[in-house]
C-alpha cells in the first residue's frame, strides 16, 4: 500500500512540474461583450473573433453587484493581456495564468 501511495505522489510530482515547465504566451485582445452564465453563476466576457474563428472567454469579477448594462458598457472594447501556458493549436489543456485589461 506504502508503494502505491508513493507511485501516486510521484506521478503528481512530475506531472505538475512537466507543467510548471512550459512556457507562458502573452496574447492582446478585445472584449466584444459581456454576458451572464446562469450554469456557472458568473460574469463572462467574450472577446471579438480572431481570424481562425477562435475567441476567448474569460471570467469578469462583479463583486459590486452591477448590472450586466453596467458591465457591457465599462468593459466593451478594452484591451486585454491574457498569459496562457497551453497549446492553442489543439485547444488542449491551455490554462489561463493571469488577464489583466490593459488602460
Amino acid at each position: 500500500m506504502k508503494k502505491l501511495i508513493l507511485i501516486v505522489l510521484l506521478f503528481f510530482v512530475f506531472a505538475g512540474q512537466a507543467f510548471a515547465n512550459e512556457k507562458e504566451t502573452k496574447v492582446t485582445e478585445t472584449i466584444d461583450y459581456v454576458y451572464y452564465d446562469i450554469v456557472s453563476n458568473t460574469y463572462m466576457a467574450n472577446m471579438l473573433t480572431d481570424e481562425s474563428g477562435g475567441f476567448w472567454v474569460i471570467e469578469i469579477d462583479n463583486e459590486e453587484g452591477e448590472p450586466l448594462e453596467t458591465l457591457n458598457k465599462r468593459y466593451k472594447g478594452k484591451t486585454i493581456e491574457i498569459v496562457f501556458v497551453g497549446d492553442l493549436d489543439t485547444d488542449d489543456d491551455i490554462e489561463i495564468v493571469s488577464s489583466q485589461i490593459i488602460e
